[in-house]
């Protein structure tokens, strides 16, 4: 089993794209150069070796979910081809408005299986088909029934066999055979298998190439020092420093704009050095005139905290046909016919609480950087680790001015990306220090710089109301949220239900209130906010499920069992069975211990979350042991699935116990782990996975769910919930811990 996600440039493509299900197939110039080959290209994606290895170009960013090892499963499948012998090269983007199968695709939105299940299949299936075709040649038998496929090899009824590889070349000339891949999982043969990943023993060996492994000849290294406040602009280049190469002036680059980090204004630095050391050395030492805004003074984490709060009690409603996107405008997710206002009056007990979560940094533990390669009006390179290859492209041919043929993106393995890879600021400003240099250059962003200039998981303030009747069933739900919205700093116009980042997680829920009103507000802030790990989701997950285990509380009774009380959907209600049995949720705690159960859906999945914890109080506790149960309707590789999850509790442990950036006079004051804390391998409890199954026969109509965020948004609250139980406090502000060090854990 081989892996390398080597590049492959963008003329290995077809010139012509592919739509729909339909592939193109390459053509070798000559016979002769057919004769010396030793791999043939059947299409886009697929090369074969005379030896009959097999060769897949995958378009997924490698950010450690293995999504380029799931997209390989689900080709092999139907190609019908031993995964094992498989190797695994990247693909390169393309500014085709539909891109081949192979180019790159955007890593995002826990999209890249959900998305490109039924496509892939379908090309694996086209492409197993035309190597029959090109057997029938062979053997001058077109009866499709005379032909059977296994492993690469292709057997007559006559016994007789060919390899891909022996077939490859007649197979690229051939129109493709339109197929359909089949939705009987019974007959799955691969999909569904706990296989190996094929990333996994590079990056064991070391030879996985990340962003930072990148080296070009005669490279230099940059590295960024950016205005410590928001929305400050440089007021003069400072002069060069002894040992430098270059001081460059960076601007943020259109489309990376985002709040007071206005596109066009000059924000950063980048000092050039021999080293990445010196540079950083360098750019530590270099004092720097900014120009900070006059409004900064005001920017503060209270202050953002005291305006949201003021938003949750009070808020304009948003108007329609308005040419912006109205910040501090209400805009209603979702309203029933019946009035909760009056329903919550008439209500024999009622609960009015507040939720608040901060800014919270992604925190990937490869910082961003970008390696260029940049001669004008010759080529531009760009070596990145990036979810958005194809908006990496876009950008530096806007940026040189060059065209599609001279600029080359090779997208290494990220080492994390939870969203931040998603932006492309990191890589413009790259581009503008090897336009200035005219010599590679690689940029680094500092630890310093990455926490402290993010764009983060927006801060919110939820305001939840609801009331209980006689008989302790909801009669009012009443939630509003408080956040900035993602999608208005991207310039999205904003329609009557606002950001769907903003709402996702707290509308349509299945869960049979008696009347309800679910509203958010665009909170006006200063601060870059981005996509984060599961978003709004994680957001909305901590204050709905915190909400509901308060009236379970407020009615006395088991918070399980509150929930199926009102639970509509089978699936919920499926997937809270299982994590009920899965935590052992009805077994009595032992003392000092207890359990808090959450559970929600996100991408299509629904997930829920049992966390168990143990100590004396809601600052001395530690979680012991967690369990997940997902339905993503089908699994690829439940291997993986389980890693995923696993990964998730980590990601939402550290959110919940520790994660926030914080803000005085427009400057953020988190600035390394030292104050920015995550978990020690001593405080990581033990994590059970459950995956629900999947359909024996798949429907091609239903929505399949994504894995790779789900992890996150049910473990703050269950955590929340089980504290609660653990002590009787009610923990409504996230962080847990929000003084917390890392020389103090």
């Amino acid at each position: 089993m081989e892996s390398s996600l080597a590049p492959m440039g963008r003329r290995q493509f077809l010139g012509t794209a592919a739509t729909g299900f339909t592939l193109g197939f390459t053509l070798l110039a000559t016979p002769d150069a057919q004769a010396q080959a030793t791999t043939m290209p059947v299409n886009t994606w697929l090369t074969v070796g005379i030896d009959n290895t097999v060769t897949l170009t995958i378009g997924a960013s490698d950010m450690g979910q293995g999504s380029s090892a799931g997209l390989a499963q689900i080709l092999c499948e139907d190609l019908v081809v031993d995964y094992a012998r498989v190797r695994l090269v990247q693909g390169s983007p393309t500014t085709a408005a539909v891109a081949p199968v192979g180019a790159s695709i955007a890593t995002v939105g826990s999209g890249v299986t959900r998305n490109n299940f039924w496509r892939l299949r379908d090309a694996a299936a086209s492409a197993r088909e035309t190597l029959v075709l090109a057997a029938m040649g062979v053997f001058a038998d077109t009866s499709r029934s005379s032909y059977t496929v296994s492993n690469g090899v292709v057997r007559h009824s006559s016994g007789a066999t060919r390899t891909y590889g022996q077939l490859a070349a007649a197979a690229a000339v051939l129109t493709p055979v339109a197929a359909l891949a089949s939705s009987d999982t019974t007959q799955f043969k691969q999909i569904g298998q706990p296989l190996p990943r094929l990333d996994i023993p590079a990056k064991v060996t070391g030879a996985a190439r990340y962003g930072l492994d990148v080296r070009l000849p005669g490279m230099v290294y940059a590295v960024i020092k950016h205005c410590p406040t928001v929305g400050g602009t440089l007021k003069a280049t400072p002069g060069l420093p002894g040992g430098a190469i270059a001081v460059v002036p960076v601007k943020i680059v259109a489309g990376a704009g985002r709040a007071a980090e206005v596109a066009g204004n000059t924000n950063a630095v980048a000092v050039v050095a021999a080293t990445t050391w010196d540079a950083m050395r360098l750019a530590n030492a270099l004092t720097v005139s900014w120009n900070l805004p006059a409004a900064a003074s005001g920017w503060s984490s209270a202050q953002f905290l005291a305006d949201a709060n003021a938003l949750a009690q009070n808020a304009a409603p948003y108007v329609a046909g308005a040419t912006a996107n109205q910040p501090g405008a209400l805009y209603t997710a979702e309203k029933s016919t019946a009035d909760p206002v009056a329903a919550l009056a008439a209500s024999a007990r009622k609960l009015d609480v507040t939720y608040t979560l901060p800014f919270v940094p992604h925190v990937c533990m490869e910082v961003l950087n970008c390696t260029v390669d940049v001669v004008a009006g010759v080529r531009c390179h760009v070596h990145a680790p990036t979810q958005v290859a194809k908006s990496a492209l876009v950008l530096a041919m806007a940026m040189t001015g060059l065209p599609e043929a001279q600029v080359k993106i090779f997208t290494t393995q990220l080492g994390g990306g939870l969203g931040r890879k998603a932006e492309i600021d990191f890589i413009g400003q790259a581009i503008q220090v090897g336009m200035a240099l005219q010599r590679p250059v690689q940029l680094v962003w500092p630890r310093e710089q990455d926490l402290t200039h993010g764009q983060y998981r927006p801060m919110a303030v939820v305001r939840a109301r609801a009331g209980l009747d006689s008989n302790n069933w909801i009669t009012s739900w009443l939630y509003r949220s408080v956040s900035p919205s993602i999608l208005a700093q991207r310039g999205s116009l904003l329609g009557a239900t606002g950001d769907s980042q903003g709402t996702e997680g707290s509308h349509d829920l299945p869960y049979a209130f008696g009347s309800k009103l679910v509203e958010w507000v665009n909170q006006p802030t200063p601060i870059p906010v981005g996509f984060w790990r599961s978003v709004g989701a994680s957001i909305n997950a901590f204050a709905v499920e915190s909400m509901l285990d308060e009236l379970a509380a407020l009615a006395r009774q088991d918070p399980c069992q509150f929930r199926k009380r009102y639970l509509s959907d089978p699936r919920w209600m499926a997937v809270l069975d299982a994590v009920a049995a899965l935590g052992n949720w009805s077994a009595p705690s032992a003392p000092g211990t207890a359990k808090g159960i959450a559970i929600g859906a996100a991408f299509n999945s629904v997930v829920a979350t049992v966390v168990e914890v143990s100590g004396t109080s809601a600052t001395a506790f530690k979680v012991t042991r967690v369990s997940v149960v997902i339905d993503s309707y089908l699994t690829v590789n439940p291997r993986n699935v389980e890693a995923q999850l696993a990964g998730g509790v980590v990601h939402g442990l550290n959110a919940a116990l520790y994660g926030q950036q914080t803000f005085a006079n427009g400057a953020a004051q988190r600035t390394n782990f030292n104050n920015s804390p995550v978990m020690r391998l001593s405080a990581m409890p033990a994590v059970a996975v459950q995956i629900m199954p999947t359909p024996a026969t798949l429907d091609r109509n239903a929505k399949i769910g994504g894995v790779g965020e789900l992890g996150v948004p049910t473990v703050a609250p269950a955590l929340a919930n089980a504290v609660f139980r653990l002590c009787g406090t009610r923990q409504r502000s996230l962080p847990f811990f929000p003084a917390a060090t890392m020389g103090g854990l």
